[in-house]
């Protein structure tokens, strides 16, 4: 029976804490907290974002209905910790601090002893290139960074926690706070819950008690959904507003997950392996990662058959009984980890929804310490975890050396087109603008090889968002924040008219031809693609 909670003086509380903060601990937050301070320094002193970065940065002054609309509202209260100020030198330096506390709680959920495992467990969570795309989304970096943590904590709570009621009620309350920031990171939760089992039942915990944490969870899981859910409600009837489509969020359904499941379950898989093997979320070819890669897991799978060899268990059928959910518990790890593709039919992972991927690597770290012998396969663990670090290292920093690049080469046109402008026969300082299209590879295309050693995907777009709304919003608050530039756009009717029409078709060349920029009917015209997106 579980004893009541004695209250306890702040020094007691700040004794127990101490004791609690070990070596380890202590190793794990100083690790990541340098090294990710080290490794993200241009980040944290230039102004470089994604295109959902320019367009909701910096003067971007609290999340509002959009958000909402997610199921996102929790955004605007982790927010509030930064004052809304969404500049790279405030929200990195916050961002570091959140990866330096999770590697603490990292290492004591997975009961890491090792200093070698702590290490590679903070360089994993601040090298990472899904760090670097959830930091280019810089108005909501340190609110999901802060989901990591609590996404972690859903599971610390109910397995780590003293006192249990409580710890329970606080994995709930976990939980439910994470989905109102981002969903995707359920994934976190249900990964680290799989993980901790397997390794449970490597250090011969009883069944039982391994399914009654795993049902603890499921509850706590549950719980937390449904207090979000009817949160959520709450929240849109209050605002007046309906759940958006967006990412195909309204049409969640339990019907939708069950008919769809043979489909998403399968996708899980596709994505565990683009993200370790493939370029589709993160570029590894490049750097040979894909095969370093095979190499840690490789010795990942010999570690782990070797453990299961030496799994102490007097009774027969249970020892068999153990093995065989050991091997189902790591076959689905990749169905736990990328659970949001279930839930989400039709969902996909990408570089800013795939940051539990790296949670593999502790994991495999945690199996690694339970080996006796076979020191081979532990330094050849080590080897290749340190080359991926350091690959890791080189992508992060050629990623930002190339977003500076495009962001001067987007500067420096920009200002050439409204030289352009000003100087186009007839204009006045209150006309309208159309742009037709964005300033990127149609206008000067890209011939350094730099870019192929990016993290990939987010790093290598434009600096302007493609389709309209986005181009539009974009080009406003590009002109506004690096140029002081109040710009007035023409209606979405007007850019369909003229960039639809005989004269945009026919007698204009893209920029930076002579025709590219004319006056039609009180409108200035910048024709910077011959097929730009529509606006409907």
């Amino acid at each position: 029976m579980e004893k009541k909670m004695k209250i306890i003086t702040p020094e007691e509380a700040l004794e127990k804490f101490l004791k609690w903060f070990d070596t380890n601990k202590k190793l794990a937050f100083l690790v990541a907290l340098v090294v990710g301070l080290i490794a993200h320094i241009t980040m944290i002193t230039e102004t470089i974002m994604s295109q959902d970065g320019l367009w909701n940065s910096i003067e971007y002054f609290r999340p509002g209905d959009w958000e909402t609309s997610l199921g996102r509202w929790g955004i605007e209260i982790i927010e509030r910790l930064t004052q809304f100020i969404a500049i790279p030198t405030i929200n990195t330096v916050f961002c570091i601090i959140m990866m330096a506390i999770t590697a603490v709680f990292v290492v004591d959920l997975l009961d890491l002893k090792s200093k070698v495992s702590v290490i590679f467990t903070s360089l994993a969570l601040v090298l990472t290139p899904t760090l670097v795309a959830t930091l280019l989304y810089i108005y909501t970096a340190f609110a999901y960074c802060f989901n990591l943590l609590i996404s972690t904590l859903v599971i610390w709570f109910l397995y780590k926690f003293k006192h249990k009621k409580i710890g329970f009620v606080l994995a709930v309350l976990c939980f439910m706070f994470s989905l109102s920031i981002y969903q995707s990171y359920i994934g976190v939760s249900v990964g680290f819950c799989i993980m901790v089992s397997i390794l449970d039942l490597l250090k011969n915990k009883n069944i039982k008690d391994v399914f009654r944490n795993i049902g603890k969870t499921v509850l706590a899981v549950l719980l937390g959904g449904i207090l979000y859910y009817v949160a959520t409600q709450i929240l849109l009837r209050i605002s007046g507003m309906e759940i958006s489509e967006y990412k195909s969020a309204q049409s969640i359904s339990v019907l939708g997950i069950i008919t769809g499941l043979k489909d998403t379950i399968i996708q899980t898989y596709r994505d565990f392996i683009a993200f370790f093997f493939g370029n589709e979320i993160v570029y590894n070819t490049n750097y040979r990662r894909e095969v370093i890669y095979g190499l840690f897991f490789a010795m990942f799978g010999l570690g782990t058959i070797s453990t299961l060899a030496n799994l102490k268990e007097e009774n027969k059928k249970v020892k068999i009984g153990k093995i065989s959910l050991i091997v189902a518990f790591i076959a689905a790890l990749p169905i736990g980890l990328n659970v949001i593709d279930i839930i989400v039919v039709g969902n996909s992972m990408y570089a800013l929804t795939a940051v539990q991927m790296i949670l593999m690597i502790p994991f495999a770290f945690a199996i690694f310490e339970l080996l006796n012998k076979f020191i081979l396969i532990k330094w050849t663990a080590i080897l290749s975890a340190f080359l991926v670090m350091w690959s890791y290292y080189i992508a992060d920093n050629t990623s930002y050396a190339a977003l500076k690049l495009t962001y001067n080469q987007a500067y420096s046109s920009t200002m050439r087109v409204m030289d352009r402008i000003e100087t186009t026969p007839g204009y006045k300082k209150d006309m309208p603008i159309l742009f037709g299209g964005i300033i990127g590879n149609n206008n000067y295309p890209r011939t350094s090889s730099l870019y192929t050693y990016t993290i990939g995907s987010i790093v290598n777009n434009t600096t302007f968002h493609g389709p309209y709304g986005g181009a539009m919003g974009t080009w406003v608050k590009f002109l506004k924040i690096f140029y002081g530039l109040d710009v007035k756009l023409c209606t979405a009717e007007e850019y369909y008219n003229i960039v639809t029409g005989e004269e945009y078709k026919e007698n204009m060349e893209c920029f930076p031809a002579e025709s590219s920029v004319k006056i039609m009917n009180g409108i200035v015209v910048v024709k910077l693609d011959e097929e730009p997106y529509l606006p409907y």
